[in-house]
């Protein structure tokens, strides 16, 4: 099994980023993304998203993000299927990422194993459209999220995918010696979501979500500066929002938050989420950013109800 103790201390002496757990977190999901990208299939076929795209693609490292989103592109596949014929192609297809994911996991040493029955790794939800693969090291999870079916609203993007590294002086004698792992932990190309696109998909999981999460808040806030705000998407949100309607869990947790959404600072910032954080935000800016999101959100819900 791969060590990573020697690079970690590489990448933390590098960064000053004094955060190993993390930092090997982000080596190991790099890693297995890396080797992902090199399937022909899965590259052309899958798009990056979520976090761990704005960190690595937009952003640069504002956060730490401890799983990897996709989804998949060719959404024409499952039209004019029957129920069965679709639920037995999405298997299919969850089938195939298991082997893959197997396969680019081995030595990295994570924990998995590709029998999709097997809850403790590998678990469908809203009728097999989505599949979540987990994985495993010394007991930590990283989770692997993909969308097999999905309402694509934007032209996906190539974009370079970046590490920790990125912009560090790295010299010849340290390329040398830590040939290993720089192999795989070194930037790439990957099709990955529009920014728009991933605006509105954070907007529907913190509406279709229980417990809110700071990290999806960061996020919305570092969109808002790059000139993408919440309220100029709100017909876009109620599209992605809507087909996901048709699952119980997703209405309630709509109509919880519908009720009471609470976005402030003090409920969301427990110290997981806070340890996340590579740069902290202004704080009275992120707090009226807060409070403006909140009615915004609030907004957006009354018009999916409209």
């Amino acid at each position: 099994m791969k060590g990573y103790s020697e690079f970690i201390q590489f990448i933390i002496e590098k960064t000053k980023l004094n955060k190993p757990l993390l930092i090997e977190k982000d080596i190991l999901l790099h890693s297995l993304l890396y080797k992902l990208s090199h399937n022909e299939q899965f590259r052309k076929g899958y798009l990056f998203k979520g976090g761990s795209c704005l960190v690595k693609c937009y952003f640069g490292y504002y956060r730490f993000s401890v799983d990897l989103d996709f989804t998949y592109l060719r959404q024409e596949r499952w039209e004019g299927l029957s129920k069965s014929e679709k639920r037995r192609e999405l298997v299919s297809e969850a089938e195939w990422l298991a082997q893959l994911i197997e396969n680019a996991s081995r030595d990295l040493g994570l924990e998995f194993v590709s029998d999709v029955r097997n809850k403790r790794f590998v678990e469908f939800g809203s009728g097999s459209r989505l599949v979540t693969f987990k994985l495993y090291r010394w007991g930590e999870l990283l989770k692997v999220q993909v969308n097999l079916v999905e309402t694509l609203l934007y032209e996906p993007q190539m974009c370079e995918v970046r590490t920790l590294t990125n912009g560090v002086s790295v010299t010849d004698e340290e390329r040398a010696y830590f040939r290993e792992y720089l192999e795989e932990y070194r930037e790439f190309e990957m099709l990955a979501y529009d920014l728009r696109e991933i605006l509105c998909e954070k907007v529907r999981a913190i509406l279709t979500r229980r417990d809110q999460k700071l990290r999806d808040f960061y996020d919305l806030y570092m969109l808002e500066k790059a000139r993408l705000k919440v309220e100029d998407y709100a017909e876009e949100i109620a599209r992605k929002l809507k087909p996901v309607l048709r699952y119980k869990r997703y209405r309630e947790a709509l109509e919880r938050n519908r009720k009471r959404v609470d976005v402030s600072l003090e409920s969301m910032a427990d110290s997981y989420e806070l340890f996340l954080f590579v740069k902290q935000p202004d704080r009275e800016k992120f707090r009226d950013f807060l409070a403006r999101t909140s009615r915004k959100l609030r907004e957006i819900m009354e018009r999916i109800r409209a």
